[in-house]
Parts: C-alpha cells; structure tokens; sequence
C-alpha cells in the first residue's frame, strides 16, 4: 500500500513538474528577446548640407536628422549638427528637394534637449500628433510618414546668418534605400553575368 501511495505521489509531482515547465517554456517563447526590447530601429535620415538648401548656401556645417517611426504615437528623433552651435531655429517642412514649403512641424522647441557639443549641437526630442502644423496641422503622424516615405519632407535648420536656413535635407525613408541598392546591386550582377 505505501509502494502504491509512493508511485501515486511520485507520479503527481512528475506531471506537476512536466507541467509547470511546459507552461513556463510556452511563456519564454513568446516573450519579447533582448535584441527585439531594445531595437529601436531607426527608419527615416535627412542627410544635413547647406548645398541642399533651395537657392544653395555657402556653409561647412553639416548634420544628419534621424527619426524613428512611430510608437505609442510618438516619433522619437534626433539632429546631430557640425559646425553650427547656435541654431535660431529647427523643422521639418513640405516639400519636395527643389523647392521650399511650409513648416510642418517644429523640431527646435522650449521642450526639446539640446545639447552644445565640442563640434556643433545636438537636438532630441518627441512628435506627436499634436505637434503638426501648416498644412499637417490636424493630421496624424501616420500622414506625416506617408509624406516621409513619398519624398515630400525636409529638414531645415536656420540660424541668425541664414534665417531661411543654413543647412537642409530630404528626409528618406532608408529602409526603402537599402531595398532598392539591394534590388539594383542584384539586377547588376545579374546583367553581367
């Protein structure tokens, strides 16, 4: 009899132990990996000159815009800047790489960090809906990415010497970039082979 309570016992804890381990396996599997919590991938750069501001401007400085899309109905973006540290001023604008158009959003506000650097600036901050104006203005940022991804968006930084802007550039979406050098380094290898 205490053979059989034993077994009985014994065979209770293997299925409880078989069975807690199946749940928590189950658990693991769809839990989030460590790459995927804190990959924030950047998708959207504006490459920063004064030769692409709209008539060209003799500058050195430089930058790059970078911006995520969107979560939690937030853009999170970031502005590094050589060779300029006292920006009056920072935005995306409409409009396509040869021409000028409104502003659409400012990127360059009370709220923002900003950073003086040994080379220039930096400038972080957060988009959300309410953020756009112009002809954005009462838009979501769902439509502020579909004029991200169809070329009609720039970034413009201005200061006291340019007040229409010193340095510029197209936002691009440089997911699609990559794709489209992977597609045309492909359709080149395969017309010389």
């Amino acid at each position: 009899m205490i053979k059989h309570q034993q077994f009985e016992m014994n065979s209770r804890l293997l299925l409880t132990t078989i069975l807690v381990l199946a749940v928590s396996l189950s658990a693991l599997l769809t839990l989030p990996t460590v790459d995927q919590i804190y990959a924030v991938k950047r998708i959207y750069d504006a490459p920063l000159s004064g030769e692409n501001e709209v008539p060209p401007v003799q500058s050195s400085a430089t930058g790059l815009a970078e911006f995520t899309p969107p979560v939690n109905d937030t853009i999170k973006y970031r502005i590094n800047i050589t060779g300029i540290s006292n920006a009056t001023g920072a935005h995306i604008h409409s409009g396509q790489a040869s021409e000028n158009g409104e502003v659409i959003a400012d990127l360059l506000t009370d709220t923002t960090k900003n950073k003086d650097t040994s080379y220039g600036m930096t400038i972080r901050g957060n988009l959300s809906d309410s953020s756009l104006k112009g002809p954005m203005e009462g838009k979501t940022l769902e439509d502020l990415v579909a004029a991200m991804d169809s070329g009609e968006t720039y970034v413009n930084v201005h200061t006291a010497e340019h007040p229409d802007g010193e340095i510029r550039g197209q936002v691009i979406n440089t997911e699609k970039a990559e794709s489209a050098e992977q597609a045309e380094s492909t359709n080149s290898t395969t017309l010389t082979e």
